[in-house]
């Protein structure tokens, strides 16, 4: 009778794991677009244009959205039915990381153009 209700509550799909793993999918994801921002400005020396960083937002949004359809999928397949909070816990996710990009990247250029301004004295 243990060994079957261990298995049981082993096996069980619970929507906190999912919503952990996609936070963790998310902050890796979010580094690696700041990271490629932090690349382009080391290459050339230049900070993007407004535009190249709206479409970066919108790409990081767009994968994010993908990835969180993924894990609610998964979710679906092992609990057999959606979750309301799963979904709007991926939603928040993907606002707190949207943000988070925004944060780091508004700070990244101002230490580049802090650094301009400091070369040019």
């Amino acid at each position: 009778m243990i060994p079957a209700i261990t298995d049981f509550f082993s096996q069980r799909v619970y929507g906190k794991q999912f919503l952990d793993l996609f936070e963790q999918m998310a902050y890796t994801i979010t580094n690696e677009y700041v990271q490629d921002v932090f690349n382009a400005i080391e290459t050339t020396g230049c900070t993007p244009s407004f535009e190249e960083l709206m479409e970066k937002i919108k790409a990081l949004t767009n994968e994010l959205t993908m990835r969180a359809t993924w894990i609610r999928e998964d979710y679906k397949e092992g609990k057999g039915r959606r979750s309301v909070k799963l979904t709007m816990g991926c939603k928040k996710i993907i606002n707190k990381y949207v943000e988070e990009y925004m944060r780091r990247t508004k700070t990244l250029l101002a230490i580049r153009n802090q650094e301009l301004h400091a070369y040019a004295m």
